[in-house]
């Protein structure tokens, strides 16, 4: 029975996430609905992230198992040409028995991009979060620092009751050129919604509305209110996973 890794790409801006949904239009449905054809038996796939509504990946990696064979590179093809036209199928292999695309992963990285200009750009609507009002770039590099390391994280999710929420977060930094701001995190797992409020977080520092201090505090002990709404889904993209 082959076990099959694929590495796709995806646009989140027509989906309700990743994960299979009834009623609902989402990536793991559109997904699992061709390799059914395609392979004329159910399959049930698994991601290594389970992106929320409008949120996009640049490399999710999924895997299954199947009881028919493919070539490789003819099963790519044929899943580029059937598939709707947000997703792409990046790379197709056989793996070893033992590969799970979710439980094998060691890192999960994520990308925030924030359009930051007076000026709103119609062609990044659906891709960025835009902020008219410039933000403190030394502010968010500081920021960014203080995550970098293992924290409690209760403060920057929404609650999940079978996540431990200290993380130790291996990568945490801003990448900027001119007007467009990629913030780039990495651990071995992240809560749900943990990366918006991060950033959203970042934001209302960088605009003086909140203190860094304070914001190190939410790091150590349980607050009742949070630190700051989180960033809109749009400017979030699964980066990359590594195994």
């Amino acid at each position: 029975m082959p076990n099959w890794k694929l590495e796709i790409s995806y646009s989140g801006k027509d989906f309700y996430g990743f994960q299979r949904l009834k009623g609902r239009r989402t990536v793991q449905g559109e997904i699992e609905r061709i390799l059914s054809y395609l392979f004329n038996e159910e399959i049930k796939v698994v991601g290594a992230g389970r992106t929320d509504a409008g949120v996009h990946a640049l490399r999710q990696v999924i895997s299954f198992k199947s009881l028919r064979e493919w070539e490789e590179e003819k099963l790519k093809s044929v899943l580029n040409k059937l598939l709707p036209a947000d997703i792409v199928v990046k790379s197709v292999r056989k793996v070893d028995d033992g590969f799970h695309a979710r439980f094998s992963a060691k890192r999960r990285w994520y990308m925030y991009f924030i359009y930051n200009h007076s000026d709103k750009n119609i062609f990044l609507n659906d891709f960025s979060w835009w902020l008219k009002e410039p933000l403190d770039r030394n502010l968010l590099m500081k920021s960014a620092v203080i995550i970098k390391g293992k924290h409690d994280f209760v403060n920057f999710a929404v609650k999940e009751s079978e996540k431990n929420t200290i993380i130790e977060i291996y990568e945490s930094f801003w990448y900027f050129k001119k007007d467009y701001l990629f913030y780039f995190i990495c651990a071995p797992y992240f809560l749900r919604k943990m990366v918006r409020f991060l950033v959203g977080s970042m934001v209302e520092i960088s605009l003086g509305k909140k203190s860094l201090e304070v914001f190190e505090s939410y790091l150590i002990k349980e607050y009742k209110d949070k630190f700051s709404a989180p960033a809109p889904s749009n400017g979030l993209y699964l980066y990359k996973i590594d195994y």
